[in-house]
């Protein structure tokens, strides 16, 4: 990145830890808590740049963050591929810093917002989810569930009254992207009833016969 563009986010008050590989971006995001990562893209092809974004909002973790893709010219193809690859936003890397500074505050105002709504907890009639603690009640009872049945369940309150498809869960619970004739979403869900439903009247999860899944709040 352009030497006036880092003293310009350090005038703003910005920590800044500059690395100069992807293997270096990824220790610092499983070791440090990142608001924002800001990439420069060399020589990188279509596919090794679709890998290592890939990489990168992996190890974002349940704390997602924006990243901004700088490249040497910001053509319509560049932005189509730099966003189809996962970035936040693409500029070039000749932006101006007052316009670099109002995309950094824009990003960080919406995944602000993003994050403390991803933290509040979920409530399905009896059933209590809350994602800081990834803790789950149902009633007075605590369900001890593995980060798997956790992510699926919490996947599927989010979307209450709307039926998953099998091919939807895998990609953004196991993050498949094509379902590669698994079993493995309705593997969990057994998992899930047992430990969910099993004992009460109501059964929250409910199939779709050859869609997928549903939880259905209470009439």
């Amino acid at each position: 990145m352009e030497v006036q563009l880092l003293k310009a986010l350090h005038d703003e008050g910005y920590a800044i830890k500059v690395v100069s590989t992807e293997h270096e971006a990824l220790r610092s995001i499983n070791r440090d808590e990142l608001d924002m990562l800001l990439l420069e893209r060399s020589s990188h092809s279509t596919n090794s740049l679709h890998k290592m974004m890939k990489a990168f909002l992996r190890e974002q973790g349940n704390r997602p963050f924006p990243i901004i893709l700088f490249v040497d010219e910001a053509s319509p193809s560049a932005v189509v591929e730099g966003l189809g690859a996962g970035a936040n936003d693409v500029v070039p890397i000749t932006v101006g810093k007052e316009e670099l500074l109002a995309r950094i505050r824009n990003l960080l105002g919406i995944f602000r917002i993003e994050n403390e709504r991803s933290s509040q907890q979920v409530v399905i009639d009896d059933l209590i989810i809350d994602p800081g603690s990834r803790k789950v009640r149902r009633g007075d009872t605590e369900l001890s569930l593995t980060v798997k049945e956790f992510d699926l369940l919490l996947y599927l309150a989010r979307h209450a009254n709307r039926v998953c498809t099998r091919e939807e869960i895998l990609k953004k619970v196991w993050d498949y992207d094509f379902h590669m004739g698994t079993n493995v979403v309705d593997v969990y869900i057994r998992h899930l009833r047992t430990k969910m439903d099993k004992g009460f009247s109501n059964k929250l999860i409910q199939s779709v016969r050859g869609v997928g899944y549903i939880i259905k709040e209470g009439e």
